[in-house]
């Protein structure tokens, strides 16, 4: 049977959570040697805003992730995760139908053709100065034909909520 592929693809355009204050975690880099700062200085700073921080960063993946599991229990998911996260993962993200990759492509790639259904979490959320990401997301169900075309609705009402638009 063959594989139906539903996207989507926005960009988080504010704040994911408006009305609550958000902690400023910047953190000193561990730059002790001539060498470490010779390559911190080739570091570009991204044109696009930081609009959240690492840890509401994982609030959003966790959000995805859970409403994914309610939706489709057991559904293998692909996370992207840029690094360096700094703090601790969330445990939801951590479950054994859960993978997290900085890269996905080669991942996603041999996953799509073993495994039904399969979703793919790619965020380019900029989180520090130089991350040199877009503030893009784009999700993809691989399924079989029993989702409904409109199946990645309420991980793309999850993600409005949090200032995603189309």
């Amino acid at each position: 049977m063959a594989k139906k592929l539903q996207k989507y693809c926005g960009t988080l355009k504010r704040m994911p959570f408006a009305h609550k204050p958000s902690i400023a975690e910047a953190q000193m880099l561990p730059l002790t040697t001539d060498s470490d700062f010779a390559v911190f200085a080739n570091f570009t700073s991204s044109p696009y805003p930081v609009l959240l921080n690492v840890r509401e960063h994982y609030q959003i993946l966790s959000d995805l992730v859970a409403e994914a599991q309610l939706c489709w229990p057991g559904i293998t998911i692909l996370v992207r995760l840029s690094m360096p996260g700094g703090m601790r993962i969330p445990a939801n993200l951590l479950a054994d139908n859960i993978l997290l990759l900085e890269d996905l492509a080669s991942e996603e790639q041999k996953l799509v053709t073993l495994i039904k259904p399969l979703l793919v979490i790619e965020d380019r959320f900029t989180r520090i100065e130089i991350d040199n990401n877009d503030n893009s997301v784009s999700l993809r169900l691989y399924s079989d034909d029993g989702l409904p075309t409109d199946a990645l609705q309420p991980l793309i009402a999850c993600l409005h909520q949090r200032g995603v638009t189309d």
